[in-house]
C-alpha cells in the first residue's frame, strides 16, 4: 500500500512541472528596443510627449514577448520622451506618480506577431481593393465595349 501511495505521489509531482523565470532587471520594450528601467527618477518638467505604452506582458514561463512589452509594469503604463535625450538611448517610464529613467540595452528579438502587425494592415488593404475591383467588374457600372 505504501508503494502505491508513493508511486501515485511521484507521478503527480512528475506530471505537474512548475516553472517561472526570474529576470535580472525590469525592462520595457518600445519600438523593438529594450530598455532597462533604472531607479533614477526624472522630474516632470524634463519630460516630453507621450510616445507609447505597455501593450503586452512577458510570458513568465517562456520569457517570450512581442510589441511594446514589459516584465514588470502592467499594460497601459506610459512611455515619454526625455528632453535633451534621444529616444533611441533613453525614455521615461511611468511608475506610479513618478517617472523612471529607462536606458537602451538591446534590440528586442523578432516575433511572428511583429510580422503580422507590420504587414497585416497592408494585406488587409490589398484584399479590400481586390474585392472592390471584383464587385466593380461584375456590376452594371463596368461595361465592355464591343
Amino acid at each position: 500500500m505504501r508503494r502505491l501511495i508513493f508511486l501515485i505521489l511521484l507521478s503527480v509531482f512528475i506530471a505537474i512541472p512548475v516553472s517561472a523565470l526570474s529576470f535580472a532587471y525590469t525592462f520595457v520594450v518600445f519600438d523593438r528596443n529594450a530598455y532597462e528601467v533604472l531607479d533614477t527618477t526624472i522630474e516632470e518638467d524634463a519630460l516630453g510627449d507621450v510616445i507609447g505604452k505597455v501593450e503586452t506582458t512577458v510570458n513568465d514561463e517562456t520569457g517570450r514577448y512581442y510589441g511594446n512589452a514589459s516584465n514588470g509594469y502592467p499594460i497601459g503604463t506610459a512611455y515619454r520622451e526625455v528632453d535633451g535625450e534621444s529616444v533611441e538611448d533613453v525614455i521615461a517610464v511611468e511608475d506610479g506618480l513618478d517617472w523612471k529613467r529607462a536606458e537602451y540595452r538591446f534590440e528586442a528579438p523578432y516575433h511572428s506577431r511583429d510580422f503580422i502587425k507590420f504587414f497585416g494592415y497592408g494585406l488587409l488593404g490589398m484584399g479590400i481593393v481586390m474585392l472592390s475591383w471584383t464587385f466593380y467588374k461584375r456590376s452594371s457600372l463596368y461595361k465592355k465595349e464591343a
